[in-house]
């Protein structure tokens, strides 16, 4: 599997707090299955906004740690949107997925559709494709799934977390994400992992939960093939 959300980077956001703690981490992902890594550090103005140099610093010291486990790290960014964002791209200040076309966005619970179709039309115009991630969060999406597809249609691609799908994140977000799943309209499935025990990764206990209630080619699409497209900058997910 390839997991392109997630906290796993020590020191830079409300994700591992220690090297220590990221190496558990890796730990744990190569005994769930777990190839290759996007380390997704969140930038929220005025919350979450540490140094690119603190980051690429600490990345750079846990790469030699998880390549002894033959996983395969890449930096990212989950960005909490404004209306800044493909400045913050452009310009560096924040990385794509992998360095790739690829984009995590994130938004508020209470964000409203119209805003999440702009900034969704922004980005695509920009000539970048926004995953958003944790769609399960988002009131105005699971009010009603035609939201889905229309961000889907204007160029979104649709992640959603793996917590979420075995019910750890209560069961209103577990029967929207069966929604979602059973229509076919999630893209990518990621740990958005925290912790080795706060909010720890169970990519492998999902994998088998899709596999075995849709197909075990839907669990590949979602949780190999499409985040490999991810990594390779290919010009579109699987659908």
């Amino acid at each position: 599997m390839v997991d392109i959300h997630c906290h796993l980077l020590y020191g830079v956001d409300d994700g591992a707090g220690t090297i220590e703690e990221s190496v558990a981490m890796l730990g744990e992902a190569k005994e769930q299955g777990i190839q290759a890594m996007i380390l997704t550090p969140h930038y929220r103005h005025g919350m979450f906004a540490y140094p690119k140099e603190e980051i690429e610093e600490h990345f750079m010291l846990l790469k030699p740690y998880a390549e002894k486990l033959g996983i395969a790290l890449a930096l990212g960014t989950e960005y909490h949107v404004n209306s800044s964002i493909v400045e913050a791209f452009k310009g560096g200040r924040c990385r794509t997925l992998a360095g790739s076309c690829y984009v995590l966005t994130e938004y508020s619970h209470d964000s409203e559709l119209s805003y999440l179709e702009q900034m969704t039309e922004t980005l695509v115009r920009h000539g970048y494709i926004p995953v958003l991630a944790h769609v399960e969060r988002y009131a105005c999406m699971t009010q009603d799934l035609e939201n889905v597809r229309r961000l889907r249609e204007l160029g979104g691609r649709i992640q959603i977390n793996a917590d979420a799908v075995l019910g750890l994140d209560g069961m209103t977000a577990k029967r929207f994400c069966r929604k979602l799943l059973k229509e076919e309209l999630a893209d990518v499935v990621a740990s958005d992992c925290h912790g080795i025990k706060r909010r720890a990764c169970h990519m492998a206990g999902c994998y088998e939960r899709i596999a075995r209630k849709y197909s075990e080619s839907y669990a590949e699409r979602l949780m190999t093939r499409n985040p490999a497209r991810i990594l390779e900058n290919a010009p579109d997910l699987m659908r």
